[in-house]
């Protein structure tokens, strides 16, 4: 649990939602992976969740998977990401390749949101301090409302997660939690006219 007085005074409300799933790939979550994220399977069923209640609402849903072939990336990392670890977990959605941090970086995601009408985006994925950090400051500066799922990301550790929430929280994103997420999305179910 992740608290902090920020919370109480943003509450978010959903309209025009969109889940995206940033990096959930093999490259983080199999356990034979150079870059395996121990812990992330506690986060993959909520993510799951959340994507189940987007389709069972109608809303759209799209994924992200790191490649990391900018220059930067690779001078920074010291390598790419193999085509074999850059298979997502959640395969049936509309996945977008990215080379850098910021999934609206160089793909179509903001074409895609805008042609949807789509007003607040509902992050989750991996890590939380990297890609989903920045795609929510992004995504932020383009006019999307920005919700980061806090049981839904997931991260080397919990002080990079925390820091990162914490940071959003204070001028960038409301902080939610999956069940949260769910409760809204049956409200605004209930208040579609017929």
């Amino acid at each position: 649990m992740f608290y902090f007085p920020e919370r109480e005074r943003k509450r978010f409300y959903l309209n025009r939602p969109a889940l995206l799933i940033i990096d959930l790939q093999n490259y983080f979550t199999s356990s034979d992976s150079p870059a395996y994220l121990w812990g992330v399977e506690f986060v993959v069923e909520n993510i799951r969740r959340l994507k189940e209640g987007f389709e069972k609402s109608n809303h759209p849903i799209f994924a992200t998977v790191h490649v990391g072939a900018s220059p930067m990336m690779k001078r920074w990392w010291g390598n790419e990401v193999e085509r074999k670890w850059a298979v997502p977990v959640f395969s049936d959605v509309t996945t977008f390749e990215k080379n850098t941090y910021d999934a609206f970086y160089s793909t179509n995601l903001e074409k895609e949101l805008r042609s949807l009408d789509v007003q607040q985006v509902v992050i989750t994925g991996v890590m939380t301090h990297l890609c989903c950090e920045t795609t929510a400051r992004s995504a932020f500066v383009r006019g999307f409302e920005v919700i980061m799922v806090e049981d839904a990301l997931w991260d080397k550790n919990e002080w990079y997660h925390f820091s990162s929430l914490k940071n959003l929280a204070h001028g960038v994103a409301y902080i939610a939690k999956t069940e949260e997420i769910l409760c809204a999305l049956e409200s605004l179910e209930q208040d579609r006219p017929e």
